[in-house]
């Protein structure tokens, strides 16, 4: 199998407009987005954007613990999360009845991680600058990850079509899993 040909400027820029309407409850903002499998694989080059912006989180701990092993680690713990979510969705979706919307939300979740990471790597980045109090640092901080899991929760019930109860457990499952991931495959980081 071949790697699939990158996505165009234009449906990046699409994608990133998608993802704000989505933050916002457009619920048409799906039509930003490709589909399918083609538009999976596409999405999937997302992570040439979030490999990058996660290990500048992780260079940006603010306990100093960085080392070139743990940032190995973290750099293949992201990448077997963001395949292993994707299998894990395979799997989940049929439970939940939603399994023709496998693509959208797929489509939509590796899009929309994109800006997601930008606001964590900004937020921390300001945080552990040095330019403003603990106490706002650590509010800036809270607002993103807020952000993050709000846009994550929109995401999760515009594109899966699901009520707020199932799209609160959901989020739940998912950081879950995002933890359990980086827990066991990138230990000592």
């Amino acid at each position: 199998m071949a790697l699939p040909a990158p996505p165009s400027h234009a449906e990046i820029v699409s994608s990133g407009f998608g993802t704000w309407r989505l933050f916002i409850g457009d619920s048409t903002a799906l039509s930003y987005f490709g589909s399918g499998s083609a538009g999976f694989w596409r999405a999937c080059w997302a992570l040439a954007a979030v490999l990058p912006l996660s290990v500048i989180l992780y260079l940006l701990r603010p306990d100093g613990t960085i080392t070139v092993g743990g940032l190995l680690g973290w750099s293949v713990a992201i990448v077997i999360a963001w395949y292993g979510f994707a299998l894990a969705v395979h799997y989940v979706v049929p439970v939940i009845d939603r399994d023709e919307r496998y693509f959208d939300y797929m489509i939509a979740e590796y899009w929309s991680s994109v800006p997601a990471l930008v606001v964590q790597v900004v937020a921390l980045a300001l945080a552990v600058s040095g330019l403003f109090s603990e106490a706002v640092s650590n509010a800036i901080n809270v607002a993103a990850f807020g952000a993050t899991l709000w846009l994550r929760a929109q995401v999760i019930r515009i594109a899966l079509d699901v009520n707020w109860g199932m799209t609160i457990g959901l989020v739940i499952a998912y950081l879950m899993f995002e933890g359990v991931v980086l827990t066991l495959f990138a230990r000592g980081v």
